[in-house]
């Protein structure tokens, strides 16, 4: 099949094949585009057809190429989607965590036990690290430490 022949099967089935892409994808744009990567295919495969068989072959192309278009959009709609739910339930179970860490803070007597819990347990701040960070001994903080988790223990199991 020459170029003169692939140019005048183009502009026989052109519109037919538009329409018929169209009515499948329901997208203009989407569907010029499979119409031309649809004679495209149909170039490079260049079938030895009777004339009567080249407007069903290109059909076939064009059909096929509508469903692995629909397919891979299909796959990333479930991709977008199961990543939104996935942050979405990060989010949620990242707030759920952080709630409840504030009821347990809320639970030692006083603001110094809090930061302390808050710097220790919360951020990982090392005893010594803490100590320099509220400008207390080390003792001081290990005391406010242990204070605090013996209220929260008895607090939390009550």
């Amino acid at each position: 099949m020459d170029i003169k022949d692939v140019e005048d099967q183009y502009l026989s089935c052109k519109s037919d094949l538009f329409g018929y892409l169209l009515r499948i994808l329901h997208n203009k744009q989407d569907a010029e585009d499979l119409l031309h990567e649809c004679f495209i295919r149909f170039i490079r495969a260049s079938p030895d057809l009777p004339q009567d068989r080249i407007r069903f072959y290109l059909l076939r192309i064009a059909k096929n190429l509508a469903i692995d278009l629909i397919r891979k959009r299909k796959k990333m709609d479930e991709y977008n989607l199961r990543k939104e739910l996935l942050y979405y339930h990060w989010d949620i179970l990242d707030f759920e965590i952080q709630e409840e860490v504030n009821r347990i803070l809320l639970m030692a007597s006083n603001t110094e036990q809090r930061t302390v819990l808050e710097l220790r347990l919360v951020r990982g701040y090392s005893i010594k690290e803490t100590a320099r960070i509220l400008n207390k001994s080390e003792n001081s903080v290990k005391s406010s430490l242990h204070r605090a988790s013996k209220r929260i223990k008895l607090r939390y199991i009550s």
